[in-house]
């Protein structure tokens, strides 16, 4: 019995929509409720590596306590690729937060989610956010648009 495609990209787009409500929420449970317990994460910020919720989690802490006002996060397209209990997908997310003046500042960030199938259920294993850098400058490029 082969793998239902459509009803397996829903089920992921389902726990990514779910991952964006919870950090624009601030809600660090429903966040960490989207990470397999082994995760590794590389994120653009603060650090290169995170192994495990423990560790992901204090940083999504430190994360969301930077955030001046409401935090953002969009993501308007995404691929996803399944085979069996694997999936990745990658995007472009809009990523920022609101000032104290209600002002956004948000950069265009690359992010690419692998997932696996744990007791019938999709969590994110593996996550890695990148921002471009200008390599004559090595200053990042935020301003950069789809």
């Amino acid at each position: 019995m082969g793998v239902d495609v459509q009803t397996e990209d829903s089920a992921i787009r389902a726990l990514v929509g779910r991952w964006v409500e919870a950090a624009c929420a601030k809600d660090l449970d429903g966040v960490m409720a989207c990470y397999a317990p082994e995760v590794v994460a590389f994120d653009a910020i603060a650090a290169l590596r995170f192994e495990g919720t423990e560790a992901y989690r204090k940083h999504w802490e430190y994360c969301m306590g930077f955030a001046e006002g409401e935090m953002i996060m969009r993501i308007p397209d995404m691929d996803i690729t399944v085979g069996g209990d694997i999936a990745f997908c990658h995007y472009l997310a809009n990523c920022g937060c609101t000032d104290t003046a209600g002002n956004e500042r948000t950069g265009w960030m690359r992010g690419t989610v692998c997932l696996r199938r744990i007791d019938g259920r999709w969590l994110i294993d593996h996550e890695h956010y990148s921002v471009p850098f200008d390599p004559e400058t090595m200053k990042v490029m935020t301003e950069l648009q789809p």
